[in-house]
């Protein structure tokens, strides 16, 4: 896929993403509003509710502490048509006396009929401890007269009257009161507290509160929390005015504060919110993965082609050169003297072995990661080594007017590990600094020894390596770009080994590098690899 195709893609799924969190972003929002919303109605109609009841305890407590007060809140006594039993007479004097709420009842009545009429008179007393009062009746007549309906109304007229004179006795009395009285006074011997957590729990909210009142100026009259909630409380935006009812006195209001809120909220709608989160982040993750694909991919398509082309010229050349000497044998001019054969014959083989350790190489890879690579450890002197490995490439950095630098400081030099591929490690490693200096090689080789093994270094001033393609030159056929991707030969495996044999080793490989200054890697052998 080109490049441009997978750059519309990305921006295609990148701008499809963005909004999928944008909207799903604003629908947790709203989610969170909603539940804010039905929140504060709740805490304000409890707040109503809590100031609609301390105003009814408060005049309860009062009214039972008037003089007249407590009978209001007994029973109240049997039908008074049920103290009475009357009989229909022509004429009579009747009287009686019943008591109700303490209060005495006298009532007298004569009675006299004659002929469609009635002829009454009667008088209604009452005693009490101030004294004795009482109300007379004129004379009167009425046709088909009910005797018990007439005593019950009367005395039914009485007593509504009286109430109505200590109703109004009793409220005049609280309003007295309460002008002199201020809001602290008047609920202390109240339990708001427990009012207010009665309504909240009854609307489902269940949270820690602190609470407070206020005058209309915002001066505290009355505070549960310590000093430093009074301004939460005051600014929570959840109040109500308490004692609604005094016109004439200055508002006072209850205010209540929640320290916890968020988390509450949070909490009863844990489970759509953690949902959305999974969901979102699933939705990331699976976005991000596949970004990493496709540009995975485009890079082993990039590596294939790469090492396809680079293989392709590597074999080309050993190829030609056996093609060449082929055409030469059959050339029967050329081939009259046999040392001028020998020489096509011997260039033949070299070319063919050249030939079958490429092949080899490129099969051996598939296993240098693996487990069953296979060392055969042995013990010998790893400078012996070096230096052998030294001398045969010094002929390659030699002809490119190059120079190689030994600092040899390494005393203890005996390592147990495979010669095989300590060798091949180490050339690899020299190769590498000989093909990537452009100009005149100069490569340093530094040996020393720690504490249980021998580091040896391999530096090069050619042209180093940027330090985004540091991480990546350990992996199967990458290749550091040097602009024209043929001018430096190889496969892109040979790094590769390296950090392969060196993990075998259970050993060490660091990279130091900086652009054309050039690069160190720095390796540690154990003297008895595991």
């Amino acid at each position: 896929m080109k490049r441009k195709y997978i750059y519309i893609l990305i921006g295609l799924i990148t701008s499809a993403l963005i909004g999928l969190v944008a909207i799903q972003i604003y629908w947790i929002n709203s989610a969170i509003t909603l539940k804010e919303d039905g929140f504060r109605n709740d805490v304000t109609n409890s707040l109503i509710a809590v100031a609609q009841k301390i105003e009814k305890l408060e005049t309860i407590n009062r009214v039972k502490k008037h003089q007249h007060g407590q009978a209001m809140f007994k029973k109240r006594a049997n039908s008074i048509r049920e103290s009475f039993n009357f009989k229909n007479e022509a004429s009579y004097d009747t009287s009686a006396v019943f008591e109700e709420n303490g209060v005495k009842y006298k009532i007298s009545e004569r009675q006299q009929k004659k002929s469609n009429q009635v002829l009454y008179q009667k008088s209604i007393q009452s005693v009490s401890d101030k004294g004795q009062f009482g109300f007379q009746f004129s004379m009167g007549s009425k046709n088909n007269f009910n005797q018990e309906n007439s005593y019950s109304d009367s005395i039914y007229r009485y007593k509504e009257n009286e109430k109505s004179i200590l109703i109004d006795e009793i409220l005049e009395s609280l309003y007295e009161m309460n002008r002199f009285r201020g809001v602290k006074e008047r609920v202390e011997h109240i339990a708001i507290d427990s009012l207010i957590k009665e309504e909240l729990t009854s609307r489902g909210i269940k949270t820690e509160f602190v609470f407070g009142i206020f005058d209309y100026d915002g001066n505290d009259v009355l505070r549960e929390d310590t000093l430093k909630n009074t301004h939460n409380i005051r600014m929570s935006g959840y109040w109500a005015q308490i004692f609604p009812n005094d016109i004439f006195d200055t508002p006072h209001f209850l205010s209540i504060f929640f320290p916890h809120k968020t988390g509450f909220l949070l909490k009863s709608m844990w489970m759509m919110l953690l949902s959305s989160i999974v969901l979102l982040l699933i939705i990331i993750w699976a976005f991000t993965f596949t970004i990493q694909t496709i540009f995975k991919q485009k890079k082993l398509s990039e590596i294939k082609n790469d090492f396809i082309n680079n293989m392709t010229h590597e074999l080309k050349t050993p190829i030609s050169t056996i093609s060449l000497a082929c055409e030469a044998l059959n050339d029967k001019d050329l081939c009259a003297d046999d040392n001028i054969k020998h020489n096509y014959v011997n260039m033949i083989h070299q070319e063919n072995e050249r030939l079958g350790i490429l092949v080899e190489r490129v099969l051996k890879s598939a296993t240098w990661d693996k487990t069953d690579l296979k060392l055969n450890k042995e013990i010998f002197d790893f400078h012996e080594v070096l230096k052998n490995v030294i001398e045969n490439i010094s002929i390659q950095i030699v002809n490119k007017n190059g120079i190689i630098h030994q600092k040899l400081e390494a005393t203890n030099t005996k390592i147990k590990a495979d010669k095989v591929h300590v060798v091949n490690l180490i050339y690899n490693l020299l190769d590498n600094a000989n093909k990537y200096s452009p100009n005149q090689p100069e490569i340093t080789v530094c040996t020393k020894n720690s504490r249980d093994g021998i580091v040896f270094s391999v530096s090069d001033k050619g042209l180093g390596i940027k330090k985004e393609n540091v991480t990546k030159i350990f992996e199967k056929f990458y290749r550091v770009p040097t602009g024209d991707v043929h001018n430096v030969k190889g496969f892109g495996l040979g790094l590769n080994y390296v950090k392969a044999i060196v993990d075998k080793h259970q050993g060490e490989i660091n990279v130091m590098s900086e652009i054309k200054k050039g690069t160190t890697f720095q390796i540690y052998l154990p003297y008895e690899g595991n």
